[in-house]
């Protein structure tokens, strides 16, 4: 069972970086961050909208069960989309909400609304966050006791280095059972890693390979520098805590979908078969509460190998 516990959808790009600067669609894949055009995922994407059908395709070719959402404010909010998405496909997507952290006043009773409908995690992208709120301010503790009472599961990503690790660690000494997955690797490459990796040392805490690709897009495909990382964050805190993602659709824009998973999956990487299976699958399913199928999904024979 292979689970991507890093992805994204949206039907409507309406984000913003920072809560600041607007991020707008243009088309062929290309959106504009402020008055800056860029390609923000794959020309394929005639309107920019990453519909969950085309993440759905790349699964299904790739051999991949299910996907785990993971919004961003850059893309806006997704909420509805998500919800109908779940419905409509089920068993392929675990989603989670997005409240609005700018708003921390009334955010927690947001957040305890997604629940009701149905989210059975959120998404904390917390980069966003610094320098205007700190991940353990008060307001936002409601949220965090009451995923930790009702076993829901947040996912996390931190700005480079560990400006907001002792944010987490605190919200963990408060909330020892929240379950939590750290995302972008922790920006292994950047400034002061493996602090965000240390977060795992705490029982519920996990970790996911979305973005890592990007992370070591200099070095290209087989990811060398990128494997060593994984291979070093097993040795640090077991591979008990690692999860695979593939950052989908941004990453897309320099590499494939099966590029971003097979560099793992069908190479010797220094990895037991047992190993990658946790790696690949077997984590996630446990964090996220997910039911392995009767059989696994096989990837779809490429032509270029015959």
């Amino acid at each position: 069972m292979i689970i991507d516990a890093h992805m994204h959808i949206w039907n409507r790009l309406h984000g913003a970086i920072r809560g600041k600067t607007p991020l707008r669609a243009v088309k062929n894949g290309v959106i504009k961050i402020g008055k800056q055009a860029m390609l923000g995922m794959p020309a394929s994407l005639l309107d920019c909208n990453a519909r969950a059908e085309f993440v759905l395709a790349e699964f299904d070719a790739a051999g991949v069960e299910t996907g785990v959402v993971v919004q961003e404010n850059m893309d806006g909010e997704q909420n509805d989309y998500c919800l109908a998405i779940a419905k409509k496909y089920k068993g392929r997507f675990f989603m989670h909400g997005l409240p609005d952290y700018f708003k921390p006043a009334r955010v927690a009773k947001e957040a305890a609304g997604l629940f009701k409908r149905g989210f059975r995690g959120l998404k904390l992208p917390a980069g966003h966050l610094l320098g205007k709120l700190a991940l353990d301010d008060d307001r936002f503790m409601p949220i965090w006791a009451q995923m930790e009472a009702e076993g829901h599961v947040l996912a996390v990503d931190l700005s480079e280095g560990e400006d907001q690790v002792g944010m987490m660690e605190n919200i963990l000494a408060r909330h020892p059972n929240l379950k939590v997955a750290v995302g972008h690797f922790g920006m292994v490459n950047r400034r002061g890693w493996p602090g965000q990796l240390m977060l795992c040392r705490h029982r519920n805490v996990y970790m996911e390979t979305g973005g890592i690709i990007w992370l070591y897009r200099h070095e290209g495909y087989p990811f060398p520098d990128a494997v060593d990382a994984i291979l070093r964050a097993r040795d640090e805190v077991g591979i008990e805590k690692l999860m695979w993602g593939s950052d989908w659709p941004r990453t897309m824009v320099d590499f494939t979908y099966r590029q971003s998973l097979d560099f793992i999956r069908s190479r010797d990487i220094g990895l037991k078969e047992s190993e990658k299976a946790m790696l690949l699958g077997e984590n996630a399913a446990r964090l996220y509460g997910l039911a392995k199928p009767r059989s696994a999904r096989k990837p779809v024979d490429l032509i270029t190998a015959g």
